[in-house]
């Protein structure tokens, strides 16, 4: 029973020769994997079903059923069958009748001739692969070292047998997000002596030229060294015309990262639907999203970006099964397809494997950059049925995980549609907005802790949409955040708020200061300095008089840069704030490394200031510590008598909150600066808008935080 069992599992598993078994009504009994791989049809469709309705060409189903009624056996004949897309198949094909079953074994016919070919002068010692067939035929031992290399991979490559033995083939001839994958499969082949599935990727060629070569590999035991070798058979996919060959590749695979691109996943994501529906299994579309790539591109440079998107396809590429494909969807996004993911619990382990790969920082041009990625789960068919219905739910899904703080994929559920619908919509709304110069400035008022007079303010955008008109911050500054879009709104704020004061200054106001986030985008952009720079000079505005403010956390994304171009700004006379103070990073250490001239007490200390003792310990201890080190301190959120007292007894420098004022447009603050409106005018409240609490107002001006 065992030697059956042992020889059943060997049918089921021979490389490249299909064999299937029918009873003595042709109906099949057994099919193995290369039968399906030969024929397109699962093991599950063909058994039970005739030989006529699969693979017997209806013109000759009367000369078939005729032979094997006779019990008329082939051997070792040329047979003409049909595939699944009914496509002719020509087989070497031997078949047996004995008293109750009839079986069949068949190999393509080229594979057949060549392989025998090869078997034959291998066990003579004879030159292997020197014959004339347009197969590409490469020998490589375990490590992937060239042994033998046919005349017509010597054409098609531009190589010379000579050139590449001895050299390795997976560093020779395959791109680099091809390499580990590629050479963790030839070694894999040797240490189970199991087949490796067909597969499509590019080969680069001598000149540089990409080709596609369709894969097939097969595991040739050579008698005189017991090592043995590994047989690759390779089929040029396209002719022989180097024009052609190369939109061949364009058409298929992203020039930079050698992957499959939108067009070719496409095409697999239908194939694989195919089969899933053959097979009654599910499967998996996962889409991801490397998190503020924009901003290191804007930040770092092209160059740098094109880097990390190679690392991340070789990452990709390395913990696939053989049989999955990844693809570069666009600029920063790469899709996967899951064959036979089967449930949630499968897809969130996969998932989690994905994230690893992210775990580890980049090593690009001395650079350590920690790159998160997002990703949103689709699952066949229940989240849809056709490849694209599935890549849309998928990215809706990873658009949900990047809101999420606690997780980076999110499966996708109808529920989320509408909301990510909205999300889409704000952002054509955020562009139109750019265009249409939608956003505006206003002013809010800093007031001397002693004299509780107006010496400056500080700018906030808002938004005025022609139809939905106020938009809240929280609404939309995320958004613009996570696009890239806060640069080009960093930008009209800043021009905004410094033309204004420098009005102000020109009509005798020239001891006022102007206060401006800014984001951790707008900090590590390549061209921040200059920018700021421009508009100053337009403007004629005193360096002196303008603030920026940025958060600890925006700091501390990359502490070198940004005291390079701190220091940058204090060069040009221009003052540094750290906002929301004592939340995030605080230390003595940075404190003393950067060139700061002022100290942002963050309003939730400030809230319960004269009740609560830790906040009192907080709020006393930022006092003395900026004012030991030379520094201004400045205290937001200020609503109450009690908390104004507070801090003006404990020796604060600045104040600024509801108390003294909202944030009011430029004609508001002037009318105040003026003496026409009184600093607490309960009048120039917003009508569109009435807040609970300044927290609720001024949690957007919180600069973007991420993480590299």
């Amino acid at each position: 029973m065992k030697k059956q069992n042992d020889q059943l599992l060997f049918l089921e598993n021979i490389s490249n020769i299909g064999y299937f078994s029918t009873d003595l009504d042709g109906i099949v009994q057994e099919w193995n994997k290369s039968a399906e791989a030969l024929f397109g049809y699962s093991k599950e469709e063909a058994t039970g079903k005739k030989l006529t309705e699969l693979i017997i060409p209806e013109y000759l189903h009367e000369k078939f059923l005729e032979d094997f009624k006779q019990k008329s056996a082939i051997y070792g004949d040329e047979v003409e069958f049909k595939n699944r897309e009914n496509h002719t198949v020509m087989l070497y094909t031997n078949t047996l009748f004995t008293e109750n079953r009839y079986y069949a074994i068949c190999i393509d016919t080229k594979v057949f001739k060549i392989t025998k070919t090869m078997q034959s002068r291998l066990h003579s010692g004879m030159e292997p692969l020197q014959e004339k067939a347009e197969i590409i035929l490469i020998s490589i031992d375990r490590n992937g070292y060239i042994i033998d290399f046919n005349h017509f991979a010597e054409e098609l490559t531009g190589y010379k047998k000579e050139e590449v033995l001895g050299r390795n083939f997976v560093e020779l001839f395959l791109p680099k997000s091809y390499k580990e994958k590629t050479l963790k499969q030839i070694q894999k082949s040797f240490a189970t002596k199991q087949i490796l599935m067909s597969n499509d990727f590019p080969l680069t060629c001598r000149n540089g030229q990409k080709i596609i070569v369709h894969w097939d590999r097969s595991l040739i035991t050579n008698r005189h060294d017991k090592k043995g070798s590994l047989l690759l058979l390779g089929e040029h996919k396209s002719p022989q015309n180097s024009a052609q060959d190369r939109l061949e590749y364009l058409a298929n695979y992203d020039s930079l990262t050698d992957l499959p691109n939108k067009n070719l996943l496409y095409n697999r994501l239908e194939n694989a639907i195919g089969k899933a529906v053959r097979q009654h299994q599910n499967m998996i579309t996962v889409f991801i999203n490397l998190d503020n790539f924009k901003s290191i591109n804007h930040t770092l440079g092209y160059t740098l970006g094109d880097e990390i998107l190679k690392e991340t396809a070789m990452r990709l590429q390395s913990e696939l099964r053989d049989y999955d494909t990844v693809a570069r969807f666009s600029s920063d996004e790469f899709v996967i397809l899951f064959e036979n993911i089967q449930d949630e619990l499968a897809a969130a382990t996969v998932a989690k494997r994905i994230s690893e790969l992210f775990n580890k920082p980049y090593q690009i041009n001395g650079s350590e950059l920690l790159i998160k990625a997002n990703m949103g789960i689709a699952f066949f068919p229940s989240d849809g049925n056709d490849p694209k219905t599935l890549i849309k739910n998928a990215n809706m899904a990873m658009l949900r995980a990047k809101e999420d703080k606690h997780s980076n994929f999110q499966f996708f559920k109808a529920e989320i549609h509408e909301e990510i619908t909205r999300r889409i919509e704000m952002e054509s709304n955020i562009r139109k907005a750019i265009k249409n110069r939608e956003f505006y400035v206003e002013y809010q008022p800093l007031v001397d802790a002693k004299t509780e007079t107006i010496i400056g303010a500080e700018a906030l955008v808002r938004w005025n949409h022609p139809e939905l008109k106020y938009i809240p911050p929280l609404d939309f500054i995320p958004v613009a955040e996570d696009t890239g879009m806060i640069l080009e709104i960093g930008e009209i704020v800043l021009d905004n708020a410094i033309r204004q004061m420098q009005q102000w200054h020109q009509k005798g106001y020239s001891d006022l200061k102007i206060s401006v986030n800014i984001s951790a985008v707008q900090l590590l952009q390549s061209n921040l300095v200059e920018t700021i720079e421009h508009i100053l000079q337009t403007t004629g505005f005193d360096a002196r008089y303008l603030q920026l403010e940025l958060t600890e956390s925006t700091l501390m994304q990359n502490i070198d840069r940004a005291s390079e171009i701190l220091h940058q700004f204090k060069e040009k006379g221009i003052q540094v704030s750290i906002d929301d103070f004592g939340t995030g990073y605080s230390s003595l250490s940075y404190l003393k490394k950067l060139p700061i001239d002022s100290l942002k007490i963050d309003q939730s200390f400030i809230h319960s200031v004269q009740t609560d003792k830790s906040d009192k310990v907080i709020v006393n201890t930022i006092i003395a510590m900026g004012h030991s080190l030379g520094l201004e301190v400045v205290a937001e959120g200020i609503e109450t008598t009690e908390q104004k007292a507070y801090l003006q007894n404990h020796h604060c420098d600045i104040l600024q909150g509801f108390l003294f004022g909202r944030s009011v447009d430029h004609t508001t603050f002037e009318s105040i600066i003026e003496g026409k409106t009184r600093l607490q005018d309960k009048t120039q409240e917003h009508s569109h808008e009435v807040f609970e609490t300044e927290e609720a107002l001024r949690k957007f001006t919180t600069p973007m935080k991420i993480t590299y």
